[in-house]
C-alpha cells in the first residue's frame, strides 16, 4: 500500500538536517529515487535550500522549476533559500537576467544569499523586476560586492520587507539620496526603509552606512553579530538600539566589547568566539542573560575556564551554557559542569560552529579575520527567536512559509 504524501513528509522531515545542521541532500536524493510516490515529497525538501547556483548549473535548475509545467511550478514554490553568484562571466556567475528569471520562478523565496562579481550596480530595468520577483523575501545575505558598489542600497530600497540582514563584505560607498524606477523616484535619503530584526556584519561599515542601515530599526532590532568591534562613532549609533537587544554575538572580547555589553541591559544571549582572559568578562555581563556561548578555538587556545566559572556565578537567570570539545578537555571543566548542575544550567557541548567557514588556506589561521570573512553559511534559521539558543530546525519551516 502506498503512503500519502503527508505521511512521507512526516517520515523525511526529521532526517532533513545532518548532525552538523546542513540539509541531508544525499539522503533526500536517494529517497527521491525510491518510487514516484516518494519522489514528490523528497524533491520538495531537496529544493527548500538551493546552494551554489552558478551559470554552469542554472539551465538545469531553470528546467526543473519551469513555471509552464505543474511539476516545475510545484518545485519552484518549494524553494525557500537560494545561494547564487550574479555577475558578468566572473566566478561562474549567473547573468542579472538569469537572476531575475530565477526569482520569478521561486515565488515563495524567503532567504537570498547573494554575491555579485563584475557588476557595479543593477540597472533600472533589473531593479523593477527584482522588486516584483523578490516580494516574499525576508532574509538577505550580501556576501560579496565591489567596495564602491551601491548594490546593498539598491536591494534594500526595493525590498523594504527585509528583516534579517547579513553583510559579508566591505562597503565604502556612500548611501544615495534616491534612485529612479520606471520614471518615479524612490527616496532613501533618510535611511534604509527596512525594519531589521537581525543584523550580522562581517566587516563594520562606515558610520554613515551603519546609520543608514539602522535608520528605521530602532524599535525592531533584537540581534546583532559583529566580527569587528566598531569605533566610537559606530558605537554611538548602536547605542540607540542596545537597550532593546536580545542577543549579541562578538568575535573578540576587549575593552570596547565590554563597554558595548554594559549597554545591553535586556540581553538574553551573549556569545563570544574565544575564552576571554585579558579583559575581565563577568563584571560587564547583564544579569538578564539566559544563554551564554563561547568557543576555545585551537588558534587562540586558553588553558583555563576561570573567566567562564566567574561569569556563570554572576548570571542568576542563566539556563544554557554552550561550549566546544576544546573546553571539555580542560581540567577545570568538571568544576564548571558541577557548578552548572547545582544551578540547573544545561551544558551543551557542540561542535557546530557559531560561524561556519568555507575553504581556506593554512596560513589564514594567522589572521582570524581572514578566516571569518570566508563565512558562507550560518547554522541558524532567520526567524524571530522564541528563545535562545536559536537553531536550525524543521519546526521553523512554518515560519519561513
Amino acid at each position: 500500500m502506498s503512503l500519502p504524501p503527508e505521511i512521507i513528509l512526516a517520515i523525511l522531515e526529521p532526517e532533513y538536517y545532518t548532525v552538523l545542521g546542513s540539509p541531508n541532500y544525499s539522503l533526500l536524493s536517494t529517497c527521491a529515487l525510491v518510487c514516484s510516490t516518494w519522489s514528490g515529497p523528497a524533491q520538495s525538501l531537496l529544493f527548500r535550500n538551493v546552494k551554489k547556483l552558478r551559470a554552469s548549473n542554472t539551465p538545469i535548475f531553470n528546467v526543473a522549476i519551469d513555471p509552464s509545467t505543474p511539476r516545475g511550478r510545484m518545485l519552484g514554490s518549494c524553494v525557500r533559500t537560494l545561494d547564487i553568484h550574479v555577475g558578468r562571466s566572473v566566478n561562474d556567475s549567473c547573468s542579472p537576467q538569469d537572476f531575475v528569471r530565477l526569482l520569478r520562478g521561486c515565488p515563495r523565496l524567503y532567504e537570498l544569499v547573494l554575491s555579485t562579481y563584475g557588476i557595479h550596480e543593477f540597472s533600472e530595468e533589473a531593479l523593477i523586476e527584482l522588486r516584483e520577483g523578490g516580494g516574499s523575501l525576508k532574509a538577505l545575505s550580501l556576501m560579496y560586492c565591489g567596495v564602491q558598489s551601491p548594490v546593498i542600497f539598491q536591494l534594500l530600497g526595493v525590498w523594504p520587507q527585509i528583516q534579517f540582514l547579513k553583510i559579508g563584505t566591505e562597503i565604502v560607498a556612500s548611501p544615495p539620496r534616491s534612485f529612479h524606477l520606471a520614471g518615479s523616484s524612490i527616496s532613501v535619503a533618510s535611511g534604509a526603509p527596512v525594519q531589521l530584526y537581525d543584523l550580522v556584519l562581517l566587516r563594520t561599515p562606515s558610520p554613515e552606512v551603519l546609520a543608514w542601515l539602522l535608520a528605521s530599526s530602532t524599535e525592531s532590532l533584537r540581534i546583532v553579530e559583529l566580527r569587528e568591534m566598531p569605533g566610537g562613532a559606530a558605537r554611538n549609533i548602536l547605542a540607540n538600539h542596545t537597550t532593546r537587544l536580545r542577543s549579541l554575538r562578538l568575535l573578540h572580547y576587549s575593552m570596547d566589547s565590554a563597554a558595548l555589553l554594559r549597554e545591553c541591559t535586556e540581553l538574553e544571549e551573549f556569545m563570544v568566539y574565544h575564552v576571554p582572559t585579558v579583559v575581565p568578562l563577568a563584571p560587564d555581563l547583564p544579569q538578564s542573560i539566559k544563554h551564554f556561548g563561547f568557543r576555545n578555538p585551537i588558534y587562540n587556545y586558553r588553558d583555563t575556564l576561570s573567566p567562564i566559572l566567574e561569569a556563570v556565578s554572576r548570571l542568576p537567570r542563566l539556563r544554557t551554557l554552550t561550549c566546544d570539545q576544546n573546553a571539555v578537555q580542560l581540567s577545570d571543566f568538571s568544576q564548571l559542569q558541577s557548578v552548572c548542575d547545582d544551578r540547573g544550567v544545561e551544558v551543551v557541548v557542540s561542535e557546530v560552529p557559531f560561524w561556519v567557514v568555507g575553504r581556506f588556506r593554512l596560513w589564514d589561521f594567522i589572521d582570524c579575520m581572514v578566516l571569518m570573512i570566508c563565512t558562507t553559511q550560518q547554522f541558524e534559521d532567520p526567524v524571530v527567536a522564541r528563545r535562545f539558543p536559536r537553531r536550525r530546525s524543521v519546526s521553523n519551516f512554518g515560519l519561513m512559509a
